[in-house]
């Protein structure tokens, strides 16, 4: 196996943050001077298990030896977003814990999180501004995180040489003009079952085309001075090109996800548009695959799919802000990056340690680094998994050719009615 797929198979970068194996670094300057004799208890509910954890811990305690960590663990995301709130609730809730799409408007709303706008590292440069957007309100972020999951079109490079495509396509007209020549060439173009909300063609479409534009859309909706309709249906219509083009079939809706991978690693299929959880898949069914990672490409600009990873939080109400502190300023720095990339696998997006990231999806981490990403469930807020749901069965409806894009985009409207209504 090659030194490129070993790197590979041992990256994984899963939103969830399975266990992954830690690969050569390189350390940089970073972090600030730590107040080592500090003691006591702290307690943090955690949304990594205990294994996952391990390296982070031990980390800490090598640093912070008088410092006692009771540690618990909540799997995500619904049991631990429950347990969180009735600890918090109950004020009960430990020193540390995690902030996700799905609590953060709950956590921010219920004032549970210090603000961490004037810590080291979120002055220093070190944290990207992307932190504050995804984890932050008027100004002020609520939330450290310091890693991210990837994705976007995973496209076969030796099937685009075959279809005679040069290069990857930099705009929507150059993609279905790769399509058309592959399937020309009797390749299937794409494989998608419209059963993911984060990685799908028209999230990214709806970054590059509408929010790059006006990035409070989505607040202008809940205001009511736009709506979904009038913004989707643009990005809903472009990605219907596919469809209506025969690149994509109705068919597809029906295959699973591990279907759609597997065909894309054995050369059945040219794309597939997915997230860096894929890459060891991939890597076990094919290692000498020849593939890449692109962005969609709009009419203009093109967007990753992708989204930062759940972020630390400090207890408004804890008794140990100093210890909690001193844990966040360690989670900031080159060995708290490390151990952290070590024990949960997500792709670094804090300065101050850069892991070795495998080739094909090394260009899409840098996009959501730099904020060239769009995820929509970061900004439906309290409605996200109702506008979800329907976000992705109205697709399914569009493809399988029962409604219309504007219909499906109007859908999201009546969705927010039903629900900001209860």
């Amino acid at each position: 196996m090659s030194m490129k797929k070993k790197t590979l198979a041992a990256t994984l970068a899963a939103l969830m943050a399975m266990s992954a194996m830690a690969v050569p670094v390189a350390a940089e300057e970073g972090g600030s001077e730590a107040n080592t004799d500090l003691s006591g208890t702290l307690t943090i509910l955690s949304w990594y298990n205990e294994t996952n954890a391990a390296p982070v811990l031990e980390a800490f305690n090598e640093k912070y030896p008088n410092i006692t960590v009771d540690f618990q663990y909540s799997p995500p995301v619904q049991d631990y977003v429950e347990k969180l709130s009735t600890m918090l609730y109950s004020g009960a809730g430990p020193d540390i814990f995690y902030m996700a799409l799905e609590n953060r408007e709950d956590l921010i709303k219920g004032e549970y999180c210090l603000d961490l706008s004037d810590e080291p590292y979120m002055q220093d440069g070190r944290v990207p501004e992307s932190v504050t957007t995804t984890y932050g309100k008027d100004g002020k972020t609520y939330a450290l995180a310091v890693d991210c999951w990837a994705g976007g079109i995973f496209y076969n490079k030796d099937l685009f040489a075959q279809a005679g495509i040069e290069g990857e396509p930099s705009t929507w007209d150059e993609l279905l003009d790769a399509c058309q020549k592959l399937q020309d060439a009797g390749i299937t173009p794409v494989m998608d079952n419209c059963q993911d909300a984060a990685a799908s063609f028209t999230s990214p479409l709806y970054g590059s085309e509408v929010v790059a534009e006006n990035p409070t859309v989505v607040q202008d909706i809940y205001d009511g001075k736009t709506t979904f309709k009038d913004t989707w249906t643009e990005p809903m219509t472009m990605w219907k090109q596919l469809v209506d083009n025969g690149y994509l079939s109705p068919d597809m809706l029906g295959s699973t996800t591990e279907e759609i991978v597997t065909a894309f690693a054995t050369g059945q299929t040219a794309m597939m548009i997915t997230g860096s959880w894929q890459l060891s898949t991939i890597d076990s069914i094919n290692p000498e695959l020849n593939y890449g990672v692109m962005a969609v490409p709009g009419t203009s600009d093109a967007y990753y799919c992708g989204a930062l990873n759940v972020g630390l939080c400090i207890n408004s109400a804890s008794e140990n802000v100093e210890l909690a502190k001193a844990f966040l300023d360690f989670a900031a720095s080159p060995e708290g990056l490390e151990a952290q990339f070590e024990g949960y696998g997500g792709f670094t997006v804090v300065d101050g340690y850069t892991p070795e990231l495998p080739e094909e999806i090394a260009n899409a981490v840098e996009g959501v680094k730099t904020g060239k990403y769009y995820i929509p469930m970061a900004d439906w807020q309290s409605y996200t998994e109702s506008l979800r749901l329907t976000y992705v069965q109205s697709l399914q409806d569009c493809m399988a050719g029962t409604i219309t894009p504007e219909e499906a985009a109007a859908r999201l409207d009546e969705k927010l009615a039903e629900v900001s209504a209860e």
